[in-house]
């Protein structure tokens, strides 16, 4: 019996998780989970499904990225995702990613 996900593109799959589930997922697991080879590709269809889904009532909900060092909270644009390298307060490059769901308006 062949599997359903077979074929799927990888933004079908991204979006079919992001609407099942309902609670919040962390972009390095979502990348993980979904075998994404680049952070880059992942950012780019998570704002494509945002943009499409927007016309159907659900809303991204994106929870900023944090420094594990010292508990920084990196500011971000509404509904975007960027994925810092290092924090400003005290330099260290252990980063939270930042976490995303998605909502029903």
């Amino acid at each position: 019996m062949e599997d359903s996900n077979t074929w799927k593109t990888s933004r079908q799959l991204l979006m079919d998780t992001l609407i099942k589930f309902k609670e919040i997922h962390d972009l390095k697991s979502l990348m993980t989970e979904l075998e994404y080879p680049h952070k880059k590709n992942l950012i780019q269809d998570i704002e494509s499904i945002a943009r499409t889904l927007k016309n159907e009532g659900y809303i991204l909900e994106v929870y900023p990225p944090t420094c594990q060092s010292c508990g920084f909270e990196f500011k971000q644009k509404k509904h975007k995702l960027k994925i810092p390298s290092k924090c400003p307060k005290c330099k260290a490059q252990r980063i939270n990613w930042p976490r995303i769901r998605l909502r029903k308006k």
